[in-house]
């Protein structure tokens, strides 16, 4: 039976953006989680992203699609091990249009490579929110609200960490920032503050669902 954080992740995924900014935030976010870039020949750049939730795999899919010319490979890898799940791998195969692309959803700056934050690519609310939805679908973790809400944002990234708590308080959300074995968890505790996060997300129909 699929974990109540699945079902959110797999509505979320199912949606998309009307707005050519929101998706570009999005997808942003979800790389900055998910993705680490590849040098391939001729130092072409690529991309590899992982993931275990099929739903977030199309959707990364779909939004490199509409987004970019990249070209993309996909490799699933089945779990030996009970109840764990299966790893989907999205590989943007090294080329030149990969590098348009990590300018556009801010990873380059000319021949630099960003890591500090996204700030040029989140001037508009909308896609702030976008952005969040993003590292939700990345790499969040919910609990069902019967179990006591607790949101979770986990990053391997100090400086992503403190974009992602920046943007929750400019939306005047009780976030918290802890540290968990080299990894930086942003988190929402309270349950109003998650309902409107969800809310805040498109993630409505799930209440159907507790």
């Amino acid at each position: 039976m699929p974990s109540f954080a699945t079902d959110v992740k797999n509505e979320l995924a199912r949606q998309m953006y009307e707005k050519s900014c929101c998706r570009t935030a999005e997808l942003a976010a979800l790389l900055r989680m998910g993705a680490t870039i590849t040098l391939g020949a001729q130092k072409a750049l690529g991309l590899n992203f992982t993931t275990e939730n099929a739903a977030v795999a199309r959707k990364t899919l779909q939004l490199l699609k509409e987004i970019s010319e990249v070209k993309t490979e996909v490799t699933v890898s089945r779990s030996r091990r009970l109840k764990k799940n299966n790893s989907y791998l999205i590989r943007v195969v090294p080329s030149q249009k990969v590098g348009a692309l990590l300018e556009r959803i801010g990873f380059l700056h000319g021949t630099s490579f960003n890591i500090d934050g996204d700030s040029a690519i989140l001037r508009r609310n909308c896609c702030r929110i976008a952005y969040l939805r993003g590292a939700f679908l990345g790499g969040g973790s919910i609990n069902r609200p019967d179990a006591g809400y607790h949101l979770e944002l986990v990053t391997g990234s100090y400086k992503f960490a403190e974009l992602l708590v920046s943007l929750l308080k400019r939306m005047e959300m009780p976030v918290g920032f802890t540290d968990r074995k080299e990894m930086y968890v942003v988190y929402l505790k309270e349950g109003d503050a998650v309902e409107d996060f969800l809310g805040m997300m498109q993630a409505e129909k799930i209440f159907d669902c507790i």
